[in-house]
């Protein structure tokens, strides 16, 4: 799982983050269904009087897809549709591990909000110094070409579009940095997002 492990420790350097865990010992594969748009990422939490227990399940498939590739080829855009759902993941292992360490609760829309973001931080960091045509094109793969699961409830497709919705109006500030070649201005950016919560990204992203 060099792979795996590769892009979480992206994330928390990106973040100055140093959970000290490890994402493999969270890790739950599953075998997911044929179909078209089948899930391929679940984060599972439990809370009791011990404490949090969380799960990353992740597709069997995207796994194996996304080491057979290796950390040099994963976030190049033939590869995301395996590696997407994984950064969705990784994101919120990562968000919720340092949301327990400073004792601080965390919505399902927070969580959602900030993954969004994740995905295209990575892909952008990851192709450094972004070509002239790709920020364009990376936000429009990310961020409109998706589809919900059928079948979800109303509460949680809401989720998912105001999340989207949020994390779009942020992203689109990050161009002015990207075109710049500002890799020190994005992230500043990006960390100051991360760091905030549900009220401040949506105060971020001008929503």
């Amino acid at each position: 799982m060099r792979t795996l492990r590769g892009l979480y420790r992206g994330l928390e350097a990106l973040y100055g983050a140093d959970s000290g865990v490890d994402p493999v010992d969270f890790l739950v594969p599953f075998t997911a269904a044929e179909t078209p748009g089948s899930t391929e990422e679940l984060v599972l939490v439990r809370e009791d009087d011990d404490g949090v227990e969380i799960g990353l399940a992740l597709a069997s498939r995207a796994l194996d897809r996304l080491e057979a590739r290796g950390h040099a080829r994963v976030l190049g855009d033939a590869a995301l549709a395996d590696t997407l759902p994984v950064l969705e993941g990784l994101s919120h292992l990562c968000y919720l591990v340092e949301a327990v360490r400073r004792e601080r609760p965390v919505s399902g829309l927070e969580l959602e909000t900030q993954a969004e973001v994740d995905k295209l931080a990575l892909c952008l960091l990851g192709r450094w110094p972004v070509p002239a045509d790709d920020f364009g094109r990376l936000v429009d793969r990310i961020f409109c070409q998706w589809q919900l699961l059928p079948g979800l409830g109303a509460p949680l497709r809401e989720r998912y579009h105001t999340a989207n919705r949020v994390a779009l109006g942020f992203v689109r500030r990050l161009e002015r940095p990207v075109r710049a070649g500002s890799l020190g201005g994005l992230r500043r950016a990006l960390r100051k997002f991360w760091g905030a919560d549900m009220a401040g990204k949506l105060e971020l992203a001008g929503a």
